[in-house]
């Protein structure tokens, strides 16, 4: 909420996190010199991309996908399983490649 009480607008919280991820990264910059290294600076972050990956990390854990859908307020269910596959595609992948690589091993 804002301090006039009305809800946040997107670019506000979006400002938002811009200036948390600008501050951590002008620190990162400081340390980084004293310390002789390389900074690790974290990228841009908006709130659509957090929700992105909110959502994606519930579709990992398995969720219900008809729970999804109404956390995340989509009116139709192919856009929840635009995620959800797109999760369940990978982890096929990855145990795929781990099979492959045992297969190869032995």
């Amino acid at each position: 909420m804002a301090k006039s009480g009305r809800p946040l607008m997107p670019n506000a919280i979006n400002n938002i996190l811009y200036n948390i991820v600008d501050a951590y990264n002008k620190k990162e910059v400081q340390i980084a010199k004293t310390e002789h290294r390389n900074a690790e600076l974290l990228p841009k972050v908006s709130a659509h991309i957090m929700r992105h990956a909110a959502c994606t990390r519930m579709a990992e854990k398995r969720m219900d996908v008809k729970v999804l859908q109404y956390i995340m307020g989509h009116a139709h269910i192919d856009v929840t399983m635009d995620v959800y596959n797109h999760v369940s595609e990978m982890s096929r992948i990855e145990s795929e490649i781990t099979r492959l690589e045992s297969v190869a091993i032995s």
